[in-house]
């Protein structure tokens, strides 16, 4: 408790000031308001009509027949790979950059994540180097989109396609994003997003799996339709993190919201799945689960707004391109991706973040090849130094937030106040 109040006194500013964070940048006062509704009257949270209109909505922005949603994008990616028949020692693909609850839905299977290196300027996998891992127990490869960005598709689709393999895209941080001019999350066999409290869309914690494959999308639903929803209990817990999240985490709030959301989170009393570092499923409880009809409600309004909310993503990306120029991106290019993140290299991260903590608190992702694993790689099949690429990008990468809530002349006043320090501060690849 002592260390804690320590990190607590020194989160305190001197003052009160308008700060800008990563997490619930997308939710409105109405979707505040109506939440606060449900959980006042105990409304009921496993309405089906609710969760149908949200699953076709989403489908139809993605430009899929099937969209079936799932408790958390973890869950989404787990229940795609038991509806592919993945399972004990099968082995999977996937970029040595990513979160870790992407590897542990992968061994939850049975299976093993095999780690490829990552391209230096996307934050994607470097599909020159996917068919070195490809062996004869690979079962599937995987397109995650980084920060928005749309991975080389087309030469993964050729590499499955010789070696009969499935794609599974990883669209959590790119729903709305395009590729070739056709909605990420309809590129491959099938693919999954998230809607937790970091990405594009917000209902605290959700996913969905997408797919044209009508016989895929029946063993889904099927799936679905046999795991329960969560508990009351752990559903009243996460519409009052939700509530409390949105206050904390305010620009006008945030000084002193941070240090309330530590507090509370240290009491173990807001909603988080605690699975970051279980790498058995049996030790984790309600996994896979069901999306409530509360989340859904929130879904549908998040999904009206999208429109709006990727135009502001862009105009900032825009600024910053301008500016900082890391992707070298035309208009045309910046508009088809999301831009969860605006993302580059520094050489001294710790002394980047401090220098516009006055403003921003950074939330850097990731800052280890499997963000949210500070260590043990092995226990879930990663080697230091196995991926020389992806482990400089996780000490050297900042990402400034995007959403809604963070206003482009507040982005526009702090780049050009110290535009020269930050060219100065660069790792240009």
């Amino acid at each position: 408790m002592v260390l804690l109040a320590r990190k607590l006194i020194k989160l305190l500013p001197k003052w009160p000031r308008r700060r800008y964070n990563i997490f619930m940048g997308t939710n409105t006062k109405e979707e505040w308001l109506w939440m606060l509704r449900a959980w006042i009257t105990r409304r009921s949270y496993k309405d089906l009509s609710v969760i149908e209109d949200y699953e076709r909505k989403f489908a139809q922005i993605c430009g899929v027949k099937h969209a079936i949603s799932f408790g958390a994008g973890r869950m989404a990616l787990y229940v795609i790979l038991e509806a592919l028949g993945i399972g004990e020692g099968d082995e999977v693909i996937i970029p040595a950059f990513t979160c870790v609850v992407v590897a542990n839905a992968i061994l939850y299977t049975g299976a093993k994540p095999i780690y490829v290196d990552i391209e230096l300027q996307s934050f994607n996998i470097d599909a020159t180097k996917i068919e070195a891992a490809i062996t004869s127990r690979t079962k599937a490869l995987y397109a995650q989109h980084t920060f928005g960005i749309a991975c080389n598709v087309d030469a993964l689709r050729d590499i499955g396609k010789r070696h009969r393999l499935p794609i599974i895209e990883d669209a959590a941080h790119a729903l709305g994003a395009e590729y070739h001019g056709k909605p990420v999350g309809s590129l491959t066999e099938v693919a999954f997003f998230s809607s937790d409290h970091s990405k594009v869309i917000n209902t605290y914690v959700g996913g969905m799996v997408v797919t044209n494959k009508d016989a895929l999308a029946l063993r889904l639903r099927k799936i679905q339709m046999g795991i329960p929803f969560m508990n009351q209990k752990s559903m009243r817990r996460l519409v009052r993190s939700f509530l409390i999240n949105y206050i904390c985490y305010l620009p006008s709030i945030l000084w002193i919201g941070q240090v309330i959301h530590i507090l509370l989170t240290h009491l173990d009393l807001l909603f988080l799945f605690k699975d970051d570092l279980k790498t058995k499923k049996e030790d984790v409880s309600e996994y896979p689960c069901r999306l409530s009809s509360l989340q859904a409600q929130i879904g549908l309004s998040q999904l009206n707004n999208l429109s709006h909310n990727l135009e502001h993503r862009r105009k900032i990306t825009e600024y910053l391109e301008k500016k900082i120029r890391w992707n070298q991106l035309n208009l045309d290019e910046i508009n088809q991706s999301t831009w969860l993140r605006y993302s580059f290299l520094v050489k001294d991260r710790d002394q980047f973040e401090k220098k516009f903590s006055w403003r921003f608190d950074l939330g850097v992702w990731f800052t280890t090849v499997v963000g949210g694993r500070e260590e043990g790689f092995e226990e879930i099949g990663y080697y230091p130094g196995s991926c020389p690429v992806a482990e400089y990008v996780a000490q050297h990468i900042v990402n400034f937030p995007t959403h809604l809530k963070v206003p482009l002349g507040i982005i526009q006043k702090e780049i050009d106040y110290y535009h020269d320090w930050i060219g100065e501060n660069i790792l240009r690849h």
